[in-house]
């Protein structure tokens, strides 16, 4: 399909092919028949595009702060390279589109394939002409409303959040100051609602469009502007003044202080520098509010991702809301006087030539249009009969399903850097993701999506990166289909997806590995080989993980919070370190009981040979502390390792110590691992079983949290017990310590044998 796209390093525009978004659960596939170029919000992003590092620095401080915050943390080469990958990477652009929707996601239920629909929101309603879109920033289109006019409605909807914001009853005197885009459809609004607009603006053009249209409007450089307004309203004040200017100058909010009467309400739409003079502000006793974008429930995943509603009676006017009302109100709005400029997609370079030289006087609206005929190809039927996995006479293909920060930042630089493998496929849920890291990378294609790249059979391996709440699936679909497997953490987010996962590997007998990197850490490996072989251990392992924004992605209710997505790689390490298979977990959160809110938490694990470890997680810890600390004690021997600096061994009176530059993780040695695996080796640490074994006591210990208690580890499905060497049981959550005393008795050979895993 084709769509617009920005280059972040230079500010030019392109139009190019990509694979269409992928559908997923909440989300709705749209064919766009238009999309509105947002005149204010994307001339400013082509401007920082084309402007010099110097000047988009200038523009953009906060992210200055993070790359010196990088460069503090990885070294100033890394963050480097980061940099310039972020600028090759292109952007896509605009926020308001209209069309047919072609498929659904599950969980919604409201909007069907063939509706009319209009939606919103950067990153989704973007120029290309096939769109993902979450459910609540998706509304039908009524009867009688056209494809080009209900692509208006997300910047309708800024302009009404702005009329709600400002709480005026109908009727009352309302000053605009910018008319823009946004402004003209503030005064249209404005008037379909019954109140008394008057418009301002320096631009005359902007001023004889607002008049074209019926409106009052008056030039800034009015003489007497503020005493002009007045009389037109019979020497009345403005009951309201919404300011959706773009400047950096703080003019609009001076002059929006003289329009305004005593007691008056300001509003901050648009992007202008507020600083009130004190003189009108406090005299008059101004309130000044804030709009953001098109309403309630803007910038909170939980809302526009996740598809949670607000209680209507606490938030009756959420974005979706005002997307909706600005359909309702379209036909009376007369968007034909607007008189929008319309160029075809493939023209779209053109568009913002004009959007960006001429600045269109005469028409503050430009639109996209597309042929409406992009199609979304389904991938072959597969027939369920898996391929009989060998190791590759040549380089070993290797897929992978997501692309993101951590697998480009910390698995594909080491995996580029072995003998033997080669990229073959990428796919991504966006495509735009998958054709940047395609070229970055050197993978041979990009495929539509991960179940066309699977149908391809072009892999010996797939690599899955995506999101958390697709790992259990990919992953078991990999498996099912004789693939190579390579999971990064976590396996699954409940027991069904690892039965799932464990059944697939169990049937296939492929070489499999999950990404828990710290066992392939040169400290640990070092430390579990300092260890005497079978004597039970105490083991501590304390982390000052450091506090995530309360709308990271983690806590959204579908990727399973911290506790599953990564205290699970502290639970693998301590299992690495324990030969005993684990029969018990204790779970407690300190700020909260809900596995997916809770930022920290204390595991304590029991184990068959009597060994156990503790886990503290702190999510809440300042960002400067040293993060992970690993200490262990057993007969005749102690040991620490800090943040995988150093480990220190304690044996007999005396202390050795080994340093490690870079503080290694196992990254890289995790991809030689893998690399070996699909060469046909046998390596000790990648026990794909040891794994299951993790990732099962991860989701007991969110059971656990959740009734803060205790849970035994025994698989209650088949495939799980089997693939683990077990007896399915039933749950054990609650049994008392003494079951687990019971439990102790096995002897060493015995708990070597139940995990298939050497106690050296």
């Amino acid at each position: 399909m084709k769509a617009v796209l920005l280059s972040a390093r230079d500010g030019s525009i392109s139009v190019a092919e990509i694979p269409p978004p992928v559908v997923q659960w909440g989300t709705v596939l749209i064919r766009n028949t238009y999309s509105l170029i947002s005149a204010g919000t994307e001339r400013a992003t082509l401007e920082t595009g084309a402007s010099s590092l110097v000047g988009k620095a200038r523009q953009r401080p906060d992210q200055v702060r993070q790359v010196l915050n990088t460069a503090r943390q990885l070294g100033v080469v890394e963050t480097y390279r980061m940099v310039q990958d972020r600028l090759d990477r292109p952007m896509s652009l605009g926020y308001s589109c209209a069309g047919e929707v072609i498929a659904v996601g599950e969980g919604v239920g409201d909007i069907t394939p063939g509706m009319r629909v209009a939606a919103g929101g950067a990153g989704y309603a973007s120029h290309a002409e096939i769109v993902a879109v979450p459910r609540n920033l998706v509304v039908p289109v009524p009867d009688g409303v056209e494809d080009r006019w209900a692509a208006f409605a997300t910047v309708g909807a800024i302009a009404l959040q702005g009329i709600h914001q400002a709480e005026a009853v109908p009727g009352s005197r309302v000053a605009v100051i910018g008319l823009g885009l946004v402004g003209q459809l503030t005064l249209r609004l404005l008037r379909a609602y019954g109140y008394d607009p008057v418009g301002v603006d320096q631009d005359s053009a902007a001023v004889d469009a607002a008049r074209s249209s019926g409106f009052v409007a008056y030039r800034r450089e009015t003489e007497d502007l503020p005493g002009t307004v007045a009389r037109h309203w019979g020497g009345a004040r403005a009951d309201a003044v919404l300011v959706t200017a773009a400047t950096s100058s703080t003019d609009p909010v001076e002059l929006a202080g003289s329009l305004a009467r005593d007691r008056a309400t300001v509003v901050i739409v648009g992007d202008v520098k507020v600083a009130p003079p004190r003189a009108s502000y406090y005299h008059k006793e101004l309130s000044v509010r804030y709009s953001r974008s098109y309403g309630p429930g803007r910038y909170d995943p939980r809302f526009e991702e996740s598809g949670q509603e607000y209680p209507e009676g606490y938030v009756p006017w959420t974005e979706r809301r005002n997307l909706a009302e600005v359909l309702r109100l379209v036909p009376g709005l007369g968007l034909e006087s607007l008189d929008p400029r319309v160029f075809a997609v493939e023209d779209a370079a053109e568009a913002y030539r004009v959007l960006n030289t001429e600045r269109p006087r005469r028409r503050v609206a430009l639109l996209l249009r597309y042929p409406g005929t992009a199609e979304v190809t389904e991938p072959p039927q597969w027939q369920g009969k898996p391929a009989t996995w060998s190791p590759p006479a040549a380089d070993a293909r290797i897929a992978a399903i997501g692309a993101g920060n951590f697998a480009t930042k910390m698995l594909f630089p080491h995996l580029r850097r072995e003998r033997g493998v080669s990229f073959s496929w990428v796919a991504s849920a966006r495509g735009l993701t998958a054709v940047q890291q395609s070229r970055r990378w050197g993978f041979r294609s990009v495929a539509e999506s991960a179940e066309h790249g699977l149908a391809s059979g072009d892999a010996d391996c797939v690599m899955v990166l995506s999101r958390h709440d697709s790992h259990g699936r990919y992953a078991a679909e990999v498996l099912r289909r004789g693939v190579a497997l390579y999971c990064e953490k976590p396996l699954g987010l409940s027991e069904q997806e690892l039965e799932e996962v464990a059944a697939a590997w169990s049937r296939s007998g492929v070489p499999a590995l999950a990404g828990f990197n710290r066992r392939f850490a040169p400290a640990v490996r070092d430390l579990r080989a300092a260890l005497p072989e079978g004597a039970p251990l105490q083991v501590v392992y304390r982390v000052f993980a450091g506090r995530l924004p309360s709308d990271h992605w983690y806590f959204d209710h579908r990727q399973g919070g911290r506790l599953l997505g990564e205290v699970c790689h502290f639970i693998d390490t301590a299992n690495f370190l324990v030969p005993g298979r684990p029969v018990s977990v204790t779970a407690t959160g300190v700020d909260s009981r809900d596995p997916v809110s809770a930022q920290s938490v204390t595991l304590q694990i029991a184990y068959a040979d009597s060994s156990t470890a503790s886990i503290v997680y702190g999510g809440l810890t300042p960002s400067a502390a040293p993060k992970e600390f690993i200490e262990v004690a057993c007969d005749g021997v102690a040991a620490r390792i800090e943040d995988f600096e150093s480990l220190a061994v304690w044996r007999g009176g005396k202390k050795s110590e080994s340093v490690y530059r870079g503080a290694p993780k196992g990254h890289a040695e995790e991809m030689r691992a893998l690399t070996r695996l699909l060469q046909g080796e046998k390596v000790a640490e990648a026990d794909f079983r040891l794994a299951l074994w993790s990732s099962l006591v991860a989701c007991r210990a969110s059971a656990a949290l959740t009734g803060s208690g205790q849970a035994g580890t025994t698989p209650t499905t088949p495939a799980l017990a089997e693939a683990l060497g077990c007896t399915p049981g039933a749950d054990e959550a609650g049994k008392s310590r003494g079951v687990v005393r019971e439990r102790a008795q096995v002897t060493h050979e015995e708990a070597v044998g139940t995990t298939g895993f050497s106690g050296t």
